[in-house]
């Protein structure tokens, strides 16, 4: 997750996984051409399963924080599913790090979300092991929100 771009009216986060997709493309391509180029049909499957890969990966939110018009706008795109909303500014009340447990070792992983009073909106589809990562991108996006003498800290 990070800040894609910034202007004194706009502020724009974006987090995915696109870069593991790529990766898993370029993979799949390389064995596909080893396939034909060998007459080894039995890597079709490995090919198969790096581009399955390639396509469950390609995971992507986008946050548009509109200081002008005091909304963010927001939308997510996974394999089979797109999501948007509005959210007011005024219906912020935090900026908060969900935490959850990371499989059957029970390690703790995090990811930032928009609280409101009505909705917990999760800002990724993806979560991190460092806690403190998300510090400093929290703060930002609470700054450009609610500047600080308007917070209630």
């Amino acid at each position: 997750m990070h800040i894609a771009r910034q202007t004194p009216q706009e502020l724009v986060v974006v987090a995915g996984t696109r870069w593991v997709s790529a990766i898993c493309a370029a993979t799949a391509l390389f064995t596909f051409y080893f396939v034909i180029t060998r007459r080894e049909p039995k890597g079709l499957f490995l090919t198969a399963i790096f581009l399955l890969f390639a396509l469950l990966m390609h995971l992507r939110k986008t946050f548009t924080f509109d200081a002008m018009q005091r909304i963010v706008r927001w939308n997510g795109r996974k394999v089979f599913k797109a999501e948007s909303g509005e959210i007011p500014f005024d219906d912020i009340t935090d900026i908060g790090t969900q935490a959850t447990q990371a499989g059957d070792t029970g390690v703790p992983v995090y990811r930032l979300t928009i609280i409101t009073s009505r909705a917990t909106i999760p800002m990724a589809y993806t979560h991190s092991g460092h806690t403190d990562r998300y510090s400093t991108l929290r703060e930002q996006i609470l700054d450009f929100v609610k500047p600080k003498g308007i917070r209630r800290d």
